[in-house]
């Protein structure tokens, strides 16, 4: 896919993406009535939740609005059989090259396999919780799994980089994690990719700032950028970004969101059927 730099007057298509589905009945109501009234067109499950199996049902019918992506998960121990590596950990051992080949491959599988079971087919797209899923040694199981698995319709993959208009700290942190190096290995294998990652912030609940980074994203990104968000209607007061959650929710369902996105001139476009494998 080729992708233009964002220009006065052009429209452009963006992902927008709701990611921890399942991670609570707030973050599943909340990406239901955002998909039914157009305002994200993808979203990325945590097949780890106790409630995923439940939600699955009713995510299912919305397969013909909106990308159903696994969201890698290797952090948050949710039950029985989920993993149990603390970030700092999993991202020391993938740095120094020291983490359990066989137990991340055990991990995406049986992740993937449990999606594919719960909706009937496999995700439109892979993308990870905090971002793991471009870390060293995980970013190279993950590829070699799918191509391993050989899926009929093959994922496109999030890629965590930055348009160059955004320099904050976070964002360039989040993309050394190996951002560059999981879109050449990606796309080395065939797969289709994501090129431009919006939404990073400090999670602090103030609309008004959120709002103004909304508008920066949509001006900033270029076309086919995708710009996460963590919505949920009744986040658990256990959760530290539970307030920045239900506060995101807010601001996507109401008036300025839509007509931020009108003055950017920003559609929305499945990344299915927009991204392309590269041609070899």
């Amino acid at each position: 896919m080729t992708l233009s730099q964002p220009t006065a007057g052009r429209s452009r298509r963006f992902v927008v993406c709701a990611d921890d589905f399942a991670l609570d009945r707030g973050s599943i109501e909340a990406t239901l009535a955002l998909i039914e009234r157009g305002r994200v067109n993808a979203t990325s499950v945590l097949v780890d939740s106790p409630d995923w199996r439940a939600a699955a049902k009713e995510l299912k019918p919305l397969a013909a609005k909106a990308d159903i992506g696994l969201h890698l998960n290797l952090t948050e121990a949710m039950g029985l059989n989920t993993a149990t590596w603390k970030l700092p950990s999993l991202l020391a051992q993938a740095t120094l090259r020291v983490a359990p080949r066989w137990r991340l491959q055990q991990q995406i599988e049986r992740q993937f396999e449990e999606f594919t079971d719960a909706i009937g087919m496999t995700p439109h797209f892979i993308d990870g919780h905090q971002h793991v899923h471009q870390f060293p040694v995980v970013r190279d199981i993950l590829v070699q799994t799918l191509v391993a698995l050989e899926p009929k319709n093959p994922p496109w993959i999030r890629i965590c980089r930055p348009p160059a208009a955004i320099r904050d700290r976070k964002s360039r942190i989040i993309a050394a994690l190996g951002a560059e190096a999981l879109l050449r290995t990606a796309r080395g294998a065939g797969f289709a990719t994501s090129s431009w990652l919006l939404g990073v912030y400090g999670f602090e609940p103030k609309r008004d700032a959120y709002l103004a980074h909304i508008r920066r994203w949509l001006e900033a990104g270029p076309d086919g950028s995708v710009l996460m968000c963590h919505p949920s209607s009744r986040a658990s007061t256990k959760d530290p970004l539970g307030a920045a959650r239900r506060m995101e929710l807010g601001v996507l369902v109401g008036d300025s969101f839509g007509n931020a996105m009108s003055e950017a001139r920003v559609t929305l476009a499945r990344g299915s059927e927009m991204y392309r494998p590269p041609a070899h």
